[in-house]
């Protein structure tokens, strides 16, 4: 669910080093299962809890974790269901595959999406009609011709201009907000074509939960309980945080290990991410969509559609789907050449993924109660273990070399409008550059690429045969579209010293919103409103349409953004109830709203550097973490020592503004 889900790619490939190396080998197989047997899958519980044991008592997992919960089925057996650690550190209380409660995030849009194949079934929705006809009184504006349909919604193909609002969460446990309030208060614009393009999107979830209580007249989670839950035994999930669900929830932690406190979800019942359940639950829900549909004499799909809810339904290639119904294709590389369908989940102090292999009828759970990231090196591990890759035969045959210069650009990513790649063609080969690093993409099929991980990479063209966007296994929740050119500002020059950052924003649209002949004036300060403005179209969050919270932003151009922020988390309240958006905003200020993205929704831990000048405590987390990460232009020098002046307390003028966020788009990480 989270909005800045990405794959964090350095860590896990370290991670995954060290266990692998160290954990599984040899020392997973349980005496009297032969290679042989083990070429065959998962089949043996004991063998299966031992090489689960095996994983979760590696020191980096040990020592890092809070609780998990683990499970594996295979046809309609459940063969392993396993916790490790707490639920509960404080008390000691252990994680019970049948009993604790895990929030499962975006893994709920996999029942989500069960709810609305089943009303396909029975023709009370039609995938492929427009969605307008199951919105009630809602209307969603449409800039392409194309209409939006169910279809789109289910495989993240929306078109949506934001697919995330910026309040999934709240800590008022009391605060009740129905779908139909939020769908109203959250009506998006499509604003490319339908179907088109692959696009990671929350609200099109929600909006999918929406259509569900239209079209039943129930609310969605009592349509859930009655048509899946009750159905397949799953008796310990709900879509709804009760006395049941707190009693029986694993406590969150956040990176550090400190409790999280509890949170509700907005809308209250989120079809998205805000689903609960438990590890025994889960695997019921697993063996239902790898049995055709049903369990025991249970039937919640019809086999057509449980197989069809897991095959390939968008692709930009071939041979690298995105999506199937609710379900999606990432990190292609570790599955061994194997079919493998996937949904994870993220929600503070969760995080959850769900893997299911058709073709071996084999499904594998997985959810911690902190973040803490181990879920592909968990996969990994499986996949090397019970299905290895087998060596090709022969040499694989060179494609013929395409002119590859058509390919060179800027790439925006779709979601997350910051993250920039940038391609160039060197060698008979493609140089990607994104915030993960540098990487060399080789042809293996007219459009398809691979890196020298076997990470692969494919380009989508427009109709007329020119590259319209790229998908990048590595990051996995949408494809970038290539940008044009940027205009020319009349006041920046190209050997300007701020241009570099300048164009890469105004290419991101970011800025430039006002006339194209208009000047950019560098050297004047920024206001607060207008940088927060900048910030929040380029995090790509939707500007709120929630009254402010700020007495004095109503009349301010910027409200909405300013809003947004305050609900994303990035700016606080100063109990004063005011904002003074028009008040130019100190360097300090600026730095210290990069600090609350990266630190709350990156995960990012605090940097220690030398500063001189002076700087206000409560800004000091904020400039020393952009410069230890190097987010200033060229104004900013190392004084004597290693330390240096920030000039914390000076406004920041546009110029600098516009390095801190281009320079912050190509470091995230």
């Amino acid at each position: 669910m989270n909005k800045w889900r990405v794959v964090r790619a350095k860590a896990i490939v370290a991670l995954g080093a060290v266990i692998l190396a160290n954990a599984i080998g040899g020392g997973g197989i349980v005496p009297g299962i032969t290679a042989a047997a083990l070429e065959q899958g998962p089949q043996d519980p004991q063998e299966v809890a031992q090489f689960l044991d095996n994983f979760f008592a590696e020191s980096e997992i040990k020592e890092n974790l809070a609780g998990a919960v683990v499970v594996v089925v295979k046809g309609e057996k459940m063969l392993a269901k396993k916790g490790y650690g707490y639920a509960d550190m404080e008390r000691k209380l252990p994680v019970e595959p049948d009993r604790t409660v895990f929030r499962i995030a975006s893994a709920s849009k996999v029942i989500t999406a069960m709810a609305v194949m089943q009303l396909a079934e029975r023709e009370k929705i039609d995938l492929n009609a427009d969605l307008s006809e199951y919105l009630g009184g809602v209307r969603i504006p449409n800039q392409t011709g194309t209409p939006l349909t169910m279809r789109n919604l289910l495989t993240n193909s929306t078109g949506f201009d934001y697919g995330d609002t910026s309040e999934l969460t709240t800590a008022d446990l009391n605060r009740e907000v129905s779908l139909t309030s939020f769908i109203k208060n959250s009506i998006p614009t499509v604003v490319r074509e339908p179907g088109k393009y692959y696009s990671y999107d929350n609200l099109g979830f929600t909006m999918q939960g929406y259509v569900i209580e239209q079209v039943t007249g129930q609310p969605f989670e009592d349509y859930v309980r009655e048509h899946i839950f009750h159905p397949l035994g799953m008796t310990n999930s709900d879509f709804r945080f009760t006395a049941k669900v707190k009693e029986q929830l694993a406590v969150p932690y956040n990176v550090m290990g400190e409790q999280i406190a509890d949170y509700a979800t907005v809308p209250t019942v989120l079809p998205t991410g805000g689903m609960f359940s438990t590890g025994t639950d889960m695997g019921k829900l697993m063996m239902a969509y790898l049995n055709g549909g049903k369990l025991g004499d249970k039937q919640v799909l019809e086999e057509k559609t449980a197989a069809e809810m897991i095959s390939p339904q968008l692709a930009i290639h071939s041979k690298l789907p995105n999506m199937a119904y609710g379900f999606e294709y990432s990190n292609q590389q570790i599955y061994n050449g194997r079919n493998v369908v996937e949904k994870g989940g993220d929600i503070p102090g969760y995080h959850s993924a769900m893997w299911l292999l058709p073709d071996e009828n084999v499904g594998l759970y997985v959810n911690v109660n902190k973040d803490f990231e181990l879920r592909l090196s968990l996969l990994d591990a499986f996949m090397d273990h019970y299905y290895p890759e087998k060596p090709s035969a022969g040499s694989k045959q060179v494609p013929e070399i395409s002119s590859l210069t058509q390919f060179e650009g800027v790439y925006s990513d779709l979601r997350n409008r910051m993250w920039t790649t940038r391609i160039q063609a060197d060698k008979g080969m493609l140089i990607a550059t994104d915030p993960l690093g540098e990487r060399r993409l080789r042809q293996i099929e007219p459009l398809l690429f691979e890196d020298e991980n076997g990470v692969k990479a494919a380009f989508a063209l427009n109709e007329d045969g020119t590259v319209k966007a790229i998908y990048y296994d590595q990051k996995s929740d949408s494809w970038s579209i290539k940008l044009q050119p940027p205009s020319a500002y009349p006041d920046i020059a190209d050997d300007h010293p701020y241009a570099p950052y300048i164009y890469h924003l105004r290419q991101l649209e970011v800025i430039g919103e006002e006339s194209k002949e208009a000047a950019f004036e560098p050297d004047k300060p920024i206001s607060r409103g207008e940088f927060i403005a900048w910030f929040i179209r380029w995090a790509g969050i939707a500007p709120s349409r929630q009254a402010p919270v700020f007495s004095d932003v109503q009349i301010s151009p910027y409200a909405k953004e300013i809003q947004a922020a305050y609900e994303f988390g990035v700016i606080k309240g100063s109990g004063s109830d005011r904002f003074s958006p028009e008040q130019p905003i100190t360097r300090g200020e600026a730095a210290t709203i990069v600090w609350n993205l990266a630190s709350i929704h990156l995960k990012a831990a605090p940097e220690e550097v030398k500063l001189s000048g002076t700087t206000d405590s409560w800004a000091q987390k904020g400039v020393k973490y952009v410069i230890a990460k190097g987010l200033y232009g060229p104004d900013i020098t190392e004084k004597a020592h290693g330390a240096v002046d920030y000039r914390s307390q000076e406004a920041m003028l546009r110029k600098e503004a516009a390095a801190v966020l281009s320079k912050f788009a190509d470091n995230l990480f």
